[in-house]
């Protein structure tokens, strides 16, 4: 695909130099969801001689931000949304100007009771092949536990001595068979590792700036994302570097190493690898390592793995910005009083659980001053899932003992090179999957304040360690439901999950649309049973059902949903032995308005039904008490035929065929 243009407002170019402190070029913020359905937006008070002027985007595939939604005087540190509705979600950014332009910028994205997202998207497991007998069962668990989440999964196996040319090959097969729908690559163990790039001293200098002597970077650097770009031109005919300061980074024509070092077009899906080959400081094999990592993930994606909603950060860069990663993303998804900046690394993880933590300083691949080394991470017992590390060299992962993949040796699910570029991963707040922001900051050119540093953005070494589907919450699973037809209603009943939850969603499968869709979407189930009078579809229909919470986060509120169980029932439509009424309909067919007369008046809560061949409800409307004849408006209705169901006191009534013409 082409990449997008990225329009940005004027007075949104950010002139913001590395020499300030990382804290002063961001606007920390946080949201609420009122009960009326707006949005506020909070940032710490100061005294600010300028202005704060607040933007929004309603759809995250828009980059642009239109125009200002207000402009506030710089002792202002609130801003409510009041157009904002219930059940959306929206981005928010929040300048700090001044005559000389934007001083420090902040984005969250957040909702107001934004509602469940029951499937998620295709998903290939790109499977080292080495673990295909000894972690069958570990696999067959995550294959299983992402289907339930509404993860459409795939896989594709790879031998380590393959070419990455060949990989990829297979993932674009797998991914045009599935007609588009794929949307992330999970790579599990060591599968080929792309090299690409020509990292110099005088064009596009390596990420972290090591240019001369025995240290030197140039060169080619890991590129995972080559296997989420399904179209983009990837030569290995131009570049021609041997200055680095080993083997590994040499780059010559013709020799399996790529010769992009930015992105060659949009990175087209999330991208996560989870590879413990060549860590010889845990003293265990890398298949032991990842068995350990993925029962880890089973816990916390079942909600078994405790741990407290906080952050720190540890920022060893007095005068760089790296640690600005960390203030913009931990400060939208946290409460901004709940994210430390005075805590040590791994003394504050040793002690005490945190959900998110951020340390950087000067670097070398296995060690961070100020923060630790991969031999803290194999002493040390932390508590910790997501972590950001920065500093020099160990972003270039694929090497011994690597400081970022040494954290999820530990405890922690994912970690990331943040701040070399900034990355953005905010959208976990409102319920995202970590791989979406991934995606998002490897295409960031300048939609998002990219950090100018060493013109790092939109660059291939970008990568992230861990698993890409992974969410900042999950809930309890539903282990399995039962389904069964009754006189013209499928009942179904499930026992009763563990754990803190609001209740249940059930969802019917639309075989039109190809998706899952919420049957029960105006309550929560509070019981473990349900029965469904609205499915008019003969034959096999499929249900699943999840438990269900309204979360509330420093992003607003959303609802969230777990691992669901999946049923089959044979169906038998006897929608006309419940008719009390016998329904007339004119004119039929229509191509507009129709109208229905009752055989009695209207009560107070009667209201007519529309639903499709699937038996999937379209339209909802409510008919005015004491009325005889009720309105059927077809304007919006695709042709076909279609069930009309009158409800009285929300029971069935009557019903009567429509049908659309042209």
């Amino acid at each position: 695909m082409k990449r997008l243009l990225q329009t940005l407002v004027a007075i949104l170019m950010p002139a913001i130099s590395n020499a300030q402190v990382a804290k002063t070029q961001v606007v920390r913020l946080n949201a609420t969801a009122n009960s009326n359905g707006s949005i506020t937006i909070t940032w710490p008070a100061e005294n600010w001689a300028g202005n704060w002027a607040v933007y929004r985007r309603d759809n995250l595939a828009i980059n642009s931000w239109g125009n200002a939604l207000a402009t506030l005087a710089g002792t202002a540190n609130t801003y409510t949304d009041a157009t904002a509705k219930a059940g959306k979600s929206y981005e928010y950014l929040v300048a700090k100007t001044n005559a000389q332009g934007s001083q420090a910028l902040g984005y969250i994205y957040a909702g107001n009771r934004y509602v469940d997202q029951p499937e998620w998207g295709g998903i290939i497991l790109l499977i080292d092949s080495n673990y295909i007998n000894p972690l069958s069962s570990e696999l067959a668990r995550l294959k299983n536990q992402l289907k339930r989440e509404g993860w459409l999964v795939s896989s594709v196996y790879a031998g380590r001595k393959e070419m990455p040319e060949k990989v990829r090959d297979r993932v674009i097969a797998e991914f045009d068979k599935r007609k588009g729908k794929v949307r992330t690559v999970l790579i599990i163990g060591h599968v080929p590792v792309p090299y690409s790039g020509d990292f110099t001293g005088t064009n596009i200098p390596p990420p972290d700036g090591h240019v001369e002597g025995s240290g030197n970077h140039t060169g080619a650097w890991p590129a995972d994302g080559y296997y989420g770009d399904v179209d983009g031109i990837w030569g290995d005919i131009a570049v021609d570097r041997t200055n680095g300061h080993t083997s590994r980074l040499y780059n010559v024509p013709r020799d399996g190493k790529f010769d992009p070092t930015k992105f060659p077009g949009e990175v087209e899906l999330e991208v996560g690898r989870i590879d413990f080959f060549d860590m010889p400081a845990f003293s265990k094999n890398d298949t032991l390592l990842m068995r350990k990592y993925l029962n880890r993930n089973h816990l916390w994606r079942n909600n078994l793995l405790s741990t407290t909603e906080r952050a720190l950060i540890d920022n060893n860069f007095s005068g760089l910005n790296l640690a600005s990663t960390g203030y913009h993303n931990l400060t939208a998804m946290l409460p901004i009083d709940s994210v430390y900046d005075n805590k040590d690394y791994f003394t504050a993880q040793k002690a005490n659980a945190y959900l998110w933590s951020y340390g950087c300083g000067a670097g070398y691949y296995n060690s961070c001053s100020g923060v630790g080394n991969t031999s803290n991470f194999k002493a040390d017992s932390l508590q910790n899932i997501f972590t950001m590390l920065a500093g020099s060299y160990f972003g270039d992962w694929d090497s011994q003992d690597n400081l970022m993949r040494a954290a999820l040796c530990n405890s922690a699910l994912t970690c990331f090179w943040g701040g070399i570029p900034k990355w953005y991963v905010h959208q976990m707040g409102l319920g995202m999957n970590i791989g979406f922001g991934t995606k998002v900051s490897m295409n960031n050119v300048d939609f998002y304040f990219n950090g100018s540093f060493n013109f790092s953005h939109n660059s291939v070494h970008m990568a992230l360690m861990g698993d890409p589907t992974l969410k900042m919450r999950h809930l309890p699973e539903v282990k399995s439901v039962a389904a069964g037809s009754q006189n013209g209603y499928v009942k179904l009943n499930w026992p009763k999950a563990k754990g803190t939850f609001d209740g249940y969603a059930v969802y019917r499968y639309d075989s039109v649309a190809n998706s899952y869709y919420r049957v029960n979407k105006n309550h929560i189930i509070k019981d473990s049973f349900y029965t469904d009078s609205t499915n008019y579809y003969n034959g096999l229909n499929r249900y699943a059902v999840r438990t269900i919470k309204l979360e509330t986060t420093a992003s607003g509120s959303w609802y969230n949903t777990g691992a669901g169980a999946f049923t089959a029932v044979n169906h038998t439509n006897t929608s006309k032995d419940l008719s009390i009424e016998k329904l007339s309909i004119y004119p039929n067919p229509t191509s507009g308005q129709s109208y229905i007369q009752l055989s009695y008046a209207a009560g107070s809560n009667t209201s007519i039904q529309i639903y499709d061949a699937t038996g999937r409800m379209i339209s909802k409307t409510g008919v005015a008490q004491g009325s005889t004849v009720a309105s059927v408006s077809a304007d919006d209705l695709a042709v076909g035929i279609y069930r009309v169901v009158l409800l009285r006191n929300n029971q069935i009534s009557g019903s009567v065929s429509l049908v659309k013409n042209q």
